[in-house]
């Protein structure tokens, strides 16, 4: 990796490679639930996801004074078929809206922003080269702005390529890189890890974690423990990088939010095509920054620890 602001990922390339690229299979936006090594797509096959949440962040004080909350929405759309005997194609469409309420921040400029919208695209290819060596890549473009800034302004974009080894029917492993844009920062290349582990026929290790909307980097441990029903327990890092309006502390400049969430989850499989997510948990290492138009660090925070709460709903069809 040749950089990181911050000690931070890029969203939308990190978000990509835990949702998209883990393995043969993935799950959609609230993941971890469904087996992720599965026999290719029939040719004629043409299927269709969709997942969508909501996550809740109580009220908490900030290091050097003032609090905040957030609400968050989260959906996701999904489309995959096999093109020939070896080649698959995914696309992919997500939107996110995070609303910020920010009481009385001083090191942030009192209230930095509110609310934060993102929208990203992404198609994956995968070529099977044997039967046990997959190599995947594809774009990506992403839009992440707060209401009133322009949308022409929040676009980032980049692409990735990886290679995973599917060892057994129980095991998928991998690695790759991605490249990346960044509001008002330099480019980011950077090593990519995807994971599928299924140690018995009720329990396995995932890349794929996390509750609503964008995913992260992350790893989630997940018991099967009846019928219908699963609980996981896992953690992630995440990072938001957005554009901010041409108002308030910083006009035009670039708002960041990094932290690391952990939960545990409850979900029931009403049947192989619908099922519901539940999560509480909470968020260590929350950070709040402001930069300005030209990526100058006006100002920035620390959080306390955060209790979340989470709903996400997947059907497939």
């Amino acid at each position: 990796m040749n950089r990181f602001k911050n000690s931070a990922l890029p969203v939308a390339v990190v978000a990509l490679f835990t949702v998209v690229c883990p393995c043969p299979a993935q799950s959609p936006a609230a993941p971890g639930n469904e087996q992720a090594i599965e026999p290719p797509l029939d040719p004629a096959d043409l299927t269709f996801s969709i997942a969508a949440g909501y996550q809740f962040l109580y009220r908490t004080d900030l290091d050097a004074g003032g609090s905040f909350t957030v609400d968050r929405i989260g959906l996701e759309l999904k489309a995959k078929t096999k093109l020939s005997r070896d080649w698959r194609v995914e696309g992919n469409l997500r939107y996110l809206f995070n609303d910020y309420d920010f009481n009385a921040a001083p090191s942030l400029g009192g209230d930095p922003w509110s609310d934060i919208h993102t929208l990203q695209m992404d198609a994956r290819f995968e070529w099977w080269a044997t039967n046990d060596l997959v190599v995947i890549f594809g774009p990506f473009l992403m839009w992440s702005r707060e209401s009133g800034a322009s949308w022409d302004d929040a676009v980032t974009g980049g692409a990735f390529a990886g290679v995973m080894y599917v060892s057994s029917s129980t095991l998928a492993w991998g690695a790759g890189i991605g490249i990346s844009s960044q509001l008002e920062d330099s480019m980011l290349v950077y090593p990519l890890l995807f994971l599928d582990w299924r140690f018995n026929t009720n329990m396995k290790l995932t890349s794929v974690a996390g509750p609503v909307g964008l995913a992260f980097t992350g790893l989630e441990w997940v018991w099967e423990f009846a019928d219908h029903f699963e609980y996981g327990v896992g953690g992630r890092y995440e990072f938001r990088r957005f554009r901010l309006d041409d108002s308030g502390f910083a006009p035009g400049g670039v708002g960041e939010d990094t932290s690391i969430p952990f939960w545990t989850r409850l979900s029931y499989r009403f049947n192989d095509n619908y099922a519901v997510d539940l999560y509480a948990g909470f968020v260590a290492g929350g950070k709040f920054t402001v930069d300005d138009f030209n990526g100058r660090q006006l100002g920035s925070d620390n959080s306390d620890l955060v209790p979340t709460l989470a709903i996400a709903f997947r059907l497939k069809f």
